[in-house]
Protein backbone atom coordinates (compact mmCIF):
# COMPACT_ATOMS: atom_id res chain seq x y z
CA UNK A 1 0.00 0.00 0.00
CA UNK A 2 2.80 2.43 0.84
CA UNK A 3 4.04 2.43 -2.76
CA UNK A 4 0.76 4.09 -3.82
CA UNK A 5 0.34 6.76 -1.15
CA UNK A 6 2.08 9.45 0.85
CA UNK A 7 0.83 10.84 4.16
CA UNK A 8 1.26 14.34 5.57
CA UNK A 9 0.23 15.81 8.92
CA UNK A 10 -1.13 19.34 9.32
CA UNK A 11 -1.83 21.52 12.31
CA UNK A 12 -5.33 22.68 13.12
CA UNK A 13 -5.27 26.50 13.47
CA UNK A 14 -6.75 27.80 16.71
CA UNK A 15 -9.60 30.26 16.96
CA UNK A 16 -7.86 32.02 19.82
CA UNK A 17 -9.65 32.35 23.15
CA UNK A 18 -8.51 33.92 26.40
CA UNK A 19 -8.61 30.50 28.05
CA UNK A 20 -6.37 28.99 25.38
CA UNK A 21 -3.87 31.80 25.87
CA UNK A 22 -3.81 31.13 29.60
CA UNK A 23 -3.57 27.36 29.26
CA UNK A 24 -1.34 27.42 26.15
CA UNK A 25 -3.37 24.63 24.61
CA UNK A 26 -1.12 22.63 22.25
CA UNK A 27 -1.99 22.49 18.57
CA UNK A 28 -3.87 19.47 17.29
CA UNK A 29 -2.93 17.78 14.05
CA UNK A 30 -4.61 15.67 11.41
CA UNK A 31 -3.32 13.41 8.67
CA UNK A 32 -4.11 13.51 4.96
CA UNK A 33 -3.35 10.83 2.37
CA UNK A 34 -1.92 11.81 -1.03
CA UNK A 35 -1.84 9.67 -4.14
CA UNK A 36 1.53 9.10 -5.79
CA UNK A 37 -0.14 8.97 -9.20
CA UNK A 38 -3.23 10.61 -10.62
CA UNK A 39 -4.67 14.10 -10.91
CA UNK A 40 -2.50 16.97 -9.73
CA UNK A 41 -4.77 17.93 -6.84
CA UNK A 42 -4.74 14.43 -5.33
CA UNK A 43 -0.97 13.99 -5.47
CA UNK A 44 -0.22 16.71 -2.95
CA UNK A 45 -1.78 19.41 -0.81
CA UNK A 46 -0.60 22.64 -2.38
CA UNK A 47 0.79 25.21 0.11
CA UNK A 48 -1.98 27.67 -0.74
CA UNK A 49 -4.49 25.43 1.05
CA UNK A 50 -2.60 25.76 4.34
CA UNK A 51 -2.30 29.52 3.91
CA UNK A 52 -6.01 29.91 3.11
CA UNK A 53 -6.93 27.75 6.12
CA UNK A 54 -5.02 30.08 8.43
CA UNK A 55 -6.51 33.17 6.76
CA UNK A 56 -10.08 31.92 7.14
CA UNK A 57 -9.69 30.76 10.75
CA UNK A 58 -7.23 33.20 12.33
CA UNK A 59 -7.32 36.33 10.18
CA UNK A 60 -11.03 36.99 9.79
CA UNK A 61 -11.24 35.62 6.27
CA UNK A 62 -14.80 34.39 6.78
CA UNK A 63 -16.11 37.89 7.44
CA UNK A 64 -18.07 39.87 4.88
CA UNK A 65 -15.90 41.45 2.21
CA UNK A 66 -16.90 44.99 3.21
CA UNK A 67 -15.59 44.33 6.74
CA UNK A 68 -12.25 43.06 5.45
CA UNK A 69 -11.65 45.47 2.57
CA UNK A 70 -13.44 48.74 3.35
CA UNK A 71 -11.21 51.08 1.35
CA UNK A 72 -11.15 49.85 -2.20
CA UNK A 73 -10.56 47.21 -4.77
CA UNK A 74 -6.84 46.48 -4.78
CA UNK A 75 -4.63 46.33 -1.70
CA UNK A 76 -1.81 44.21 -0.37
CA UNK A 77 -2.56 41.45 2.12
CA UNK A 78 0.51 40.99 4.31
CA UNK A 79 0.45 37.51 5.83
CA UNK A 80 3.95 37.85 7.25
CA UNK A 81 2.46 39.82 10.12
CA UNK A 82 1.34 37.72 13.11
CA UNK A 83 -2.42 37.13 13.27
CA UNK A 84 -4.42 39.03 15.85
CA UNK A 85 -5.84 36.99 18.69
CA UNK A 86 -9.38 38.23 19.33
CA UNK A 87 -11.43 36.77 22.15
CA UNK A 88 -13.53 33.88 20.97
CA UNK A 89 -16.90 34.92 19.64
CA UNK A 90 -19.67 32.40 19.26
CA UNK A 91 -20.77 31.93 15.67
CA UNK A 92 -24.32 33.27 15.60
CA UNK A 93 -25.15 31.81 12.20
CA UNK A 94 -24.15 28.39 10.90
CA UNK A 95 -21.43 28.35 8.26
CA UNK A 96 -22.46 26.39 5.16
CA UNK A 97 -19.33 26.19 3.01
CA UNK A 98 -18.65 24.73 -0.44
CA UNK A 99 -15.05 24.21 -1.52
CA UNK A 100 -14.21 24.12 -5.23
CA UNK A 101 -11.38 21.87 -6.45
CA UNK A 102 -10.82 20.30 -3.03
CA UNK A 103 -7.97 18.01 -4.13
CA UNK A 104 -6.92 16.04 -1.07
CA UNK A 105 -9.67 17.50 1.12
CA UNK A 106 -7.15 19.06 3.49
CA UNK A 107 -8.72 22.54 3.53
CA UNK A 108 -12.26 21.31 4.24
CA UNK A 109 -11.02 18.87 6.89
CA UNK A 110 -8.97 21.57 8.60
CA UNK A 111 -11.88 24.03 8.57
CA UNK A 112 -14.20 21.43 10.06
CA UNK A 113 -11.77 20.71 12.88
CA UNK A 114 -11.02 24.37 13.57
CA UNK A 115 -14.55 25.78 13.35
CA UNK A 116 -16.30 22.92 15.14
CA UNK A 117 -13.95 22.95 18.12
CA UNK A 118 -16.57 24.37 20.49
CA UNK A 119 -19.82 23.28 18.89
CA UNK A 120 -20.83 21.93 15.51
CA UNK A 121 -21.90 25.08 13.70
CA UNK A 122 -20.10 24.47 10.41
CA UNK A 123 -20.98 22.11 7.56
CA UNK A 124 -18.97 21.75 4.37
CA UNK A 125 -19.24 20.19 0.92
CA UNK A 126 -15.82 19.51 -0.59
CA UNK A 127 -15.95 19.11 -4.37
CA UNK A 128 -13.82 17.98 -7.28
CA UNK A 129 -14.50 16.37 -10.64
CA UNK A 130 -11.89 13.60 -10.87
CA UNK A 131 -13.02 10.15 -9.72
CA UNK A 132 -9.75 8.95 -8.11
CA UNK A 133 -9.42 12.34 -6.41
CA UNK A 134 -12.96 12.10 -5.02
CA UNK A 135 -12.29 8.56 -3.79
CA UNK A 136 -9.15 9.71 -1.99
CA UNK A 137 -10.99 12.71 -0.50
CA UNK A 138 -13.66 10.38 0.88
CA UNK A 139 -10.92 8.23 2.40
CA UNK A 140 -9.33 11.26 4.07
CA UNK A 141 -12.62 12.38 5.59
CA UNK A 142 -13.79 8.92 6.67
CA UNK A 143 -10.48 8.06 8.36
CA UNK A 144 -10.49 11.04 10.72
CA UNK A 145 -11.14 10.07 14.37
CA UNK A 146 -14.81 9.38 15.18
CA UNK A 147 -14.67 12.06 17.87
CA UNK A 148 -14.31 14.73 15.17
CA UNK A 149 -17.73 13.83 13.71
CA UNK A 150 -16.25 14.65 10.31
CA UNK A 151 -18.35 12.13 8.41
CA UNK A 152 -21.30 14.40 9.23
CA UNK A 153 -19.64 17.80 9.01
CA UNK A 154 -17.89 17.27 5.64
CA UNK A 155 -19.55 15.77 2.56
CA UNK A 156 -17.68 14.89 -0.64
CA UNK A 157 -19.42 15.59 -3.96
CA UNK A 158 -18.55 15.71 -7.65
CA UNK A 159 -18.95 19.13 -9.24
CA UNK A 160 -18.18 20.20 -12.80
CA UNK A 161 -17.78 23.96 -13.07
CA UNK A 162 -20.45 25.63 -15.15
CA UNK A 163 -23.52 27.84 -15.12
CA UNK A 164 -25.80 25.07 -13.86
CA UNK A 165 -23.60 24.50 -10.75
CA UNK A 166 -23.98 20.75 -10.79
CA UNK A 167 -27.65 20.65 -11.71
CA UNK A 168 -30.29 18.72 -9.77
CA UNK A 169 -27.86 16.20 -8.28
CA UNK A 170 -25.71 18.86 -6.63
CA UNK A 171 -28.82 20.78 -5.53
CA UNK A 172 -29.97 17.64 -3.75
CA UNK A 173 -26.60 17.36 -2.00
CA UNK A 174 -26.86 20.98 -0.86
CA UNK A 175 -30.30 20.39 0.63
CA UNK A 176 -29.18 17.21 2.36
CA UNK A 177 -26.01 18.65 3.91
CA UNK A 178 -27.39 22.07 4.83
CA UNK A 179 -31.07 21.31 5.53
CA UNK A 180 -32.68 23.06 8.50
CA UNK A 181 -29.56 25.18 8.92
CA UNK A 182 -30.31 28.15 6.69
CA UNK A 183 -30.43 31.62 8.25
CA UNK A 184 -32.00 33.08 5.13
CA UNK A 185 -35.26 33.98 6.90
CA UNK A 186 -33.29 36.66 8.77
CA UNK A 187 -32.02 38.21 5.54
CA UNK A 188 -33.61 40.27 2.82
CA UNK A 189 -34.81 37.66 0.34
CA UNK A 190 -36.88 37.38 -2.78
CA UNK A 191 -37.65 33.68 -2.43
CA UNK A 192 -40.83 33.95 -0.35
CA UNK A 193 -43.09 33.17 -3.29
CA UNK A 194 -41.11 30.29 -4.78
CA UNK A 195 -39.26 27.17 -3.60
CA UNK A 196 -35.93 28.07 -2.04
CA UNK A 197 -32.93 27.78 -4.35
CA UNK A 198 -30.55 25.41 -2.49
CA UNK A 199 -27.61 27.65 -3.42
CA UNK A 200 -29.12 30.26 -1.10
CA UNK A 201 -28.26 27.94 1.79
CA UNK A 202 -24.57 28.71 1.24
CA UNK A 203 -22.68 31.16 3.42
CA UNK A 204 -19.27 30.75 1.72
CA UNK A 205 -17.68 29.53 -1.51
CA UNK A 206 -13.93 28.90 -1.16
CA UNK A 207 -11.03 27.54 -3.20
CA UNK A 208 -7.23 27.43 -3.15
CA UNK A 209 -4.87 27.28 -6.13
CA UNK A 210 -7.48 26.27 -8.71
CA UNK A 211 -6.42 28.63 -11.51
CA UNK A 212 -4.25 26.81 -14.05
CA UNK A 213 -3.71 29.21 -16.92
CA UNK A 214 -6.37 30.66 -19.15
CA UNK A 215 -8.10 27.31 -19.76
CA UNK A 216 -9.65 27.36 -16.28
CA UNK A 217 -10.65 31.03 -16.32
CA UNK A 218 -13.92 30.53 -18.18
CA UNK A 219 -15.35 27.57 -16.20
CA UNK A 220 -14.19 29.03 -12.88
CA UNK A 221 -15.73 32.43 -13.63
CA UNK A 222 -18.93 30.68 -14.75
CA UNK A 223 -19.46 28.74 -11.54
CA UNK A 224 -18.59 31.71 -9.30
CA UNK A 225 -20.85 34.14 -11.16
CA UNK A 226 -23.70 31.62 -11.26
CA UNK A 227 -23.52 31.06 -7.50
CA UNK A 228 -23.32 34.81 -6.85
CA UNK A 229 -26.34 35.55 -9.04
CA UNK A 230 -28.44 32.92 -7.30
CA UNK A 231 -27.18 33.87 -3.83
CA UNK A 232 -26.01 37.49 -3.62
CA UNK A 233 -25.15 37.05 0.08
CA UNK A 234 -22.58 34.28 -0.40
CA UNK A 235 -19.01 35.24 0.54
CA UNK A 236 -16.47 34.08 -2.06
CA UNK A 237 -12.82 33.65 -1.00
CA UNK A 238 -10.16 32.31 -3.37
CA UNK A 239 -6.39 32.14 -2.91
CA UNK A 240 -4.87 31.74 -6.37
CA UNK A 241 -1.42 31.59 -7.91
CA UNK A 242 -1.01 33.48 -11.17
CA UNK A 243 0.56 30.91 -13.50
CA UNK A 244 0.07 32.81 -16.75
CA UNK A 245 0.22 36.56 -17.43
CA UNK A 246 -2.90 38.52 -16.42
CA UNK A 247 -4.92 35.35 -15.66
CA UNK A 248 -6.14 36.75 -12.33
CA UNK A 249 -7.11 40.08 -13.91
CA UNK A 250 -8.95 38.22 -16.68
CA UNK A 251 -10.74 36.06 -14.09
CA UNK A 252 -11.86 39.18 -12.23
CA UNK A 253 -13.14 40.78 -15.43
CA UNK A 254 -15.01 37.65 -16.49
CA UNK A 255 -16.71 37.19 -13.10
CA UNK A 256 -17.84 40.82 -13.09
CA UNK A 257 -19.00 40.66 -16.71
CA UNK A 258 -20.96 37.44 -16.22
CA UNK A 259 -22.66 38.77 -13.09
CA UNK A 260 -23.63 41.93 -15.00
CA UNK A 261 -24.93 39.84 -17.90
CA UNK A 262 -27.02 37.87 -15.46
CA UNK A 263 -28.40 41.06 -13.92
CA UNK A 264 -29.29 42.41 -17.36
CA UNK A 265 -31.32 39.27 -18.05
CA UNK A 266 -33.23 39.36 -14.77
CA UNK A 267 -35.72 41.69 -13.17
CA UNK A 268 -35.92 40.54 -9.56
CA UNK A 269 -35.84 42.69 -6.41
CA UNK A 270 -33.13 40.62 -4.70
CA UNK A 271 -30.68 41.28 -7.53
CA UNK A 272 -30.36 44.86 -6.23
CA UNK A 273 -27.85 43.41 -3.76
CA UNK A 274 -25.45 42.99 -6.69
CA UNK A 275 -25.76 46.45 -8.23
CA UNK A 276 -22.25 47.87 -8.55
CA UNK A 277 -20.79 44.39 -8.01
CA UNK A 278 -16.99 44.22 -7.98
CA UNK A 279 -14.39 41.54 -7.34
CA UNK A 280 -11.58 42.47 -4.97
CA UNK A 281 -8.04 41.32 -5.77
CA UNK A 282 -5.19 41.68 -3.28
CA UNK A 283 -1.53 40.76 -3.73
CA UNK A 284 -0.51 38.36 -0.97
CA UNK A 285 2.79 38.78 0.85
CA UNK A 286 3.92 35.51 2.41
CA UNK A 287 7.27 34.13 3.52
CA UNK A 288 6.90 30.86 1.60
CA UNK A 289 4.66 31.73 -1.35
CA UNK A 290 4.99 34.21 -4.17
CA UNK A 291 2.75 35.29 -7.01
CA UNK A 292 -0.40 34.69 -4.95
CA UNK A 293 -3.60 36.75 -5.02
CA UNK A 294 -6.59 36.79 -2.66
CA UNK A 295 -9.80 37.14 -4.66
CA UNK A 296 -12.96 38.03 -2.75
CA UNK A 297 -16.49 39.11 -3.55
Amino acid sequence: MSNKFNWESYEVPHRWTEEEDKLRVPSESFTIRHLKQGATGARKTWPAAEVLLEYLVQRGGLRDVSDKIPSGDHETLDLTLPPARPSFQKVEEPYNIVELGGGTGMLSAGLSLALNDVESTTRLICTDNDKPTLKNMRHNISRQPASTNMNKTVRIEALDWGQDVGGDKFSSALRSQFRNRSTETTRETCDHEQPQDPLRLLSHLIASDVLYGTTTVDPLSSVISAVKLRNPHVIVVLLLKERSPNSVAILKQKIEAKVQQGLDMKDQPCESNLQGFQVSVRDVIHNDLDGMNMIEC
